[in-house]
């Protein structure tokens, strides 16, 4: 018997209904429901072979972004491999899943360009390749991908707002704003529960520095329902990134009361132990405090999250993040013996291995501890030398931006008044609309005595908001 999923692509399933269980898993998966897991494991229940629902769980297990499921699921892979499992199609799945669980993800890539080569509708291997990518900081990669395949998509094919949301997603990364505005809304118009579309359009919002329009675009999801819970309470923990997004239009106009509200009553309710909770809390608090905010004793169970993954190094970000947090919390043995950590990890890696974001990683992490050493001229320097080197440690350029938001401050601290002033100005050319990037120019000119400049930051700092 012949069976294909809702896109068409034929499968091994024994019959429509397995085919049927793993859809709806899926589905879940592409909308962020935290029901999506259950969906999956009901699906392997009935059907215990089933490769698709074998290969979605894999994946799903691999973005918990720990070391601790990588042995489990090279595992699952390479014993329905060599059981024979699958078609041709489903066993490429099970060798990328299997390439991703031994730390090569640039190789699981290439394993989903062939699917994709000859199933551009097979939107597990798209949607896998998007977020490893992103993962590595690959923007022209980000874009081919999607480019390649989506000539055979339309909206008659289930799953196209997601192809168009993930499109937009990559057109922010090298720059085209004002196109992956025009592609997420399209998305989030035909699907509004898929919130990578609703996280690309937030993207290319504040890229603009549309603060209006990204305030306004985040209102139409913050109403709870009437049973007080918003709408959002079922999906999973990305959700947190969705209102660090938010909680970026009133940081950049300087509204530093509801970035806190959002903090407390959005992200912090949201967070678990989930990877992307520390980046986003860890992000947004330094920012906070960069800005001269007070952020109390919010920082204190950060730092044991990012103390509890030292010997856990799977995404270079998150590592990167788990340092900052352990400088700015004062743990300097912890952060140390974080760095050490990663060195070691990074000693340990294959030949062949991408370990260009690492290599970042690291010096960041250096220059985390020597700041966090008081030794701010020894920080400038090794942050300094890799501050045109940050996209392999991945995430966004609107993530990555914290690093040199930091590195601004650290000069600063340093004493270097000149350096400090020429980074300060050179963001208000990339943030214009942005009340923290003024205030901090306003603050390196006045270092310098340039009364002019003071007074010019701050008149362009006040219209941003008027």
């Amino acid at each position: 018997m012949s069976t294909s999923d809702c896109r068409g692509l034929a499968t091994s399933a024994a019959d429509q209904v397995e085919v049927d269980a793993f859809d709806t898993g899926f589905e879940h998966f592409l909308n962020y429901e935290m029901s999506a897991g259950n969906a999956i494991k009901a699906a392997l229940a009935q059907h215990p072979e089933s490769v698709s629902a074998t290969v979605l769980r894999g994946y799903m297990m691999m973005m918990l972004e720990t070391s601790a499921v990588h042995a489990k699921v090279a595992a699952t892979a390479g014993s329905a491999l060599e059981a024979g499992w699958g078609n041709e199609r489903e066993r490429l799945h099970l060798t990328a899943l299997g390439q991703w669980a031994a730390g090569d993800v640039r190789a699981a890539a290439m394993t989903w360009d062939r699917i994709l080569a000859d199933h551009p509708l097979d939107l597990l291997a798209l949607k896998m390749h998007h977020y490893t990518t992103f993962w590595t900081g690959r923007a022209n990669v980000l874009v081919s991908a999607v480019d390649g395949v989506i000539d055979a998509w339309d909206e008659s094919v289930p799953g196209y707002d997601h192809v168009l949301g993930m499109r937009a997603f990559a057109l922010n990364e090298i720059g085209r704003y004002e196109q992956a505005e025009e592609l997420g809304r399209r998305a989030v118009a035909l699907n509004d529960e898929d919130l990578w579309s609703i996280h690309a359009v937030a993207h290319a919002l504040e890229m603009q520095g549309a603060l209006s329009a990204g305030d306004t675009f985040f209102d139409g999801f913050m109403t709870d329902d009437p049973s007080g819970e918003h709408r959002w309470q079922a999906k999973n923990p990305f959700v947190g990134h969705i209102w660090w997004h938010a909680a970026l239009f009133p940081w950049n106009q300087g509204d530093y009361e509801r970035v806190l509200r959002l903090y407390d009553e959005r992200l912090r309710p949201a967070s678990t132990e989930f990877f992307l909770d520390l980046q986003n809390l860890s992000s947004l608090l330094t920012r906070l405090e960069l800005s001269g905010v007070d952020v109390g004793d919010r920082w204190d169970e950060l730092g044991d999250n990012a103390a509890s993954r030292i010997g856990d190094h799977v995404l270079t970000f998150t590592d990167v993040h788990c340092a900052l947090t352990l400088s700015r919390t004062a743990r300097n043995d912890e952060l140390a013996a974080f760095t050490r950590s990663l060195e070691q990890h990074r000693a340990n890696r294959p030949d062949g291995f991408d370990t260009v974001g690492m290599d970042v990683a690291i010096e960041l992490c250096r220059g985390f501890e020597r700041r966090a050493a008081d030794d701010d001229r020894g920080a400038v320097e090794t942050m300094l030398a890799v501050r045109g080197d940050l996209a392999p440690i991945g995430g966004s350029i609107a993530q990555r931006d914290l690093f040199d938001l930091v590195l601004t401050d650290t000069v600063a601290a340093a004493g270097d008044h000149r350096l400090a002033a020429n980074l300060a100005r050179a963001r208000t050319r990339r943030w214009p609309n942005s009340v923290p990037t003024w205030r901090h120019y306003a603050e390196a000119a006045a270092a310098l005595g340039d009364d002019g400049e003071v007074d010019r930051a701050n008149r362009r700092a006040e219209e941003v908001v008027a």
